[in-house]
């Protein structure tokens, strides 16, 4: 089978693409449309179709030549795809790629329904994110849900039950695993608090400068890993003891999340919190406010959840964890136990595997119409 997956480059849902197709037999072709310029490219074992982006809004909307679609289509057409799955946000491509192109297509959600912004943005987006949900529901096949919480919001929305699937994120646990680290030597501090993601106003790392200021521990310092729209700004407000790394792999970051005492991520929104899953699997305590599925990541005793979305708050419970490290290392143990039992990737490989399956036969076996053109009337009134 011929797979276009429709994503990012960069993010939490670039690694939930990755770590879905790792393995998998099918021939895979991954369309991204938030890079520079258009071009097919072979990376990593990996066949890429780039399309250009023009702008972002806020990380998350992106703006991509009025081309796009008609380059999208021919590309799909040369590699006889037999399935498309959009993980994107919003491309504007998406549109007439899930109105006109009939091939079974897949949508699943990452993408928010509440967001802690501004007035304004949050009622703007909550008001758009309705409209292209319902739009997506009519046109695509299946939606794969990675929040149950989003099933009961999406059936008052009008969307049928039989369209919608619940299957949860899932974490390399063997990749993220605690391990031996000795960059807190290298950085000559007794204390590290690390954070990685987007720096763009969706993950709110404005709030963990602010609140990192407020820590009164020495030898304590924060490393943002990560790049992003924001970055320019976040290092011009940043205090003392804050390191900004910029982009690193996998295994360069798993250094300084190996040394960490603990991990913050400030967020007003997840749809699931892929990176907080990632620092429980390294037995991290995570500091965060109530976003995504973390009450049921964290619970009571696997970190802490914010009882109010403010720096005082997220600096006061970042002193308790530094200032009680034996009860933070318990959290950790405690989280990396439930991640490992309870959201492997061979689970989320398995059943989304079957929803490609069971859409390609569906359609399959749909009986096309022959029509007879001069058998219609002259005129149709709707």
């Amino acid at each position: 089978m011929n797979i276009a997956e429709i994503t990012t480059v960069g993010g939490g849902m670039d690694r939930h693409v990755s770590e879905l197709i790792d393995g998998i037999q099918d021939n895979i072709f991954l369309v991204v449309g938030n890079v520079k310029e258009i071009r097919q490219q072979e990376e990593n074992g990996r066949n890429y179709f780039h399309l250009k982006c023009l702008a972002s809004i806020k990380g998350c909307y992106f703006i991509n030549p009025l081309n796009s679609y008609s380059k999208l289509k021919g590309f799909i057409q040369k590699n006889n795809i037999d399935l498309i799955h959009i993980h994107a946000p919003v491309y504007p491509f998406i549109f007439p790629v899930v109105k006109n192109m009939h091939i079974p297509k897949i949508l699943t959600v990452h993408y928010l329904l509440t967001f802690n912004g501004n007035r304004f943005y949050s009622s703007f987006f909550q008001i758009f994110i309705q409209a292209y949900t319902k739009f997506m529901a009519k046109n695509v096949d299946k939606i794969i849900l990675i929040n149950k919480d989003y099933i009961p919001i999406f059936e008052k929305w009008g969307v049928e039950k039989s369209k919608l699937i619940y299957i949860p994120n899932g974490i390399n646990t063997e990749r993220f695993s605690p391990g031996h680290s000795e960059i807190k030597k290298k950085l000559q501090c007794k204390n590290l608090v690390v954070f990685w993601g987007r720096l763009d106003y969706q993950k709110n790392v404005s709030m963990l400068l602010e609140a990192f200021k407020k820590i009164k521990i020495e030898n304590t310092v924060l490393v943002i890993i990560g790049k992003g729209e924001e970055e320019k700004q976040l290092k011009k407000h940043a205090g003392d003891n804050v390191i900004f790394t910029g982009y690193l792999n996998d295994t360069k970051m798993l250094e300084y999340i190996r040394d960490a005492d603990i991990s913050v991520f400030p967020s007003r929104g997840e749809s699931w919190g892929l990176v907080i899953g990632e620092a429980m699997a390294c037995e991290l305590p995570v500091v965060t406010p109530n976003v995504g599925i973390v009450e049921d990541l964290i619970g009571e005793d696997r970190g802490i959840i914010l009882k109010g979305n403010t720096s005082d708050h997220m600096a006061e419970a970042i002193q308790f964890l530094l200032k009680n490290k034996q009860n933070a290392k318990k959290m950790g143990k405690r989280a990396r136990t439930f991640i490992v039992n309870n959201y492997s990737w061979e689970m989320v490989k398995q059943r989304t595997m079957k929803v490609y399956s069971d859409v390609v036969k569906t359609q399959s076996k749909q009986p096309k119409m022959d029509i007879d053109i001069s058998s219609l009337p002259e005129k149709q009134e709707f």
